[in-house]
C-alpha cells in the first residue's frame, strides 16, 4: 500500500511540474465595440480589423497597433462608413507569440465626440 502510495505520489508531482513548465501559446482573439465601429483580431488568420458602423452621421475607426516585446510589423487601419466594410491588416509576419498594443481611436458624428482605447494581445 505505501508503494502505491508513493507511486501515486511522484507521478501527480511530475504531471504538476509538466503544467507548471509547459509553455502555452498566448495568441488571442478579441472583438472591441466602440461608438463608431469594431476592431477585431482574428488569431487563426493573424487579421486586424477595423469596421465602421454603416449608419446615419460621419462614423469612422482607427487601430494602431505596434509590437510591445519582439519583432512584428505595426499597422495603421482605418475605415469610414463611407468605405465599403472591413479595412484589414496582417500580423502574419510577427514572431509568435509578439505582444501588441493597438490604440483605437472612434469618432460619431451624431454626437461629435471622439474616443480612444487601448488593448494589449498574442499575435
Amino acid at each position: 500500500m505505501k508503494i502505491t502510495t508513493k507511486s501515486a505520489l511522484v507521478a501527480g508531482g511530475v504531471a504538476a511540474v509538466s503544467l507548471l513548465l509547459a509553455q502555452p501559446a498566448l495568441a488571442n482573439s478579441f472583438t472591441e465595440s466602440t461608438q463608431g465601429g469594431t476592431v477585431s483580431y482574428a488569431d487563426a488568420s493573424d487579421s486586424l480589423c477595423v469596421h465602421a458602423y454603416n449608419s446615419e452621421g460621419r462614423r469612422w475607426v482607427r487601430a494602431v497597433a505596434k509590437p510591445i516585446n519582439g519583432v512584428g510589423p505595426s499597422l495603421n487601419i482605418y475605415d469610414e462608413n463611407n468605405d465599403s466594410g472591413n479595412n484589414c491588416g496582417s500580423l502574419a509576419t510577427a514572431y509568435e507569440d509578439t505582444k501588441y498594443r493597438a490604440t483605437i481611436t472612434a469618432y460619431w458624428g451624431e454626437t461629435g465626440t471622439t474616443t480612444t482605447k487601448v488593448v494589449e494581445f498574442w499575435s
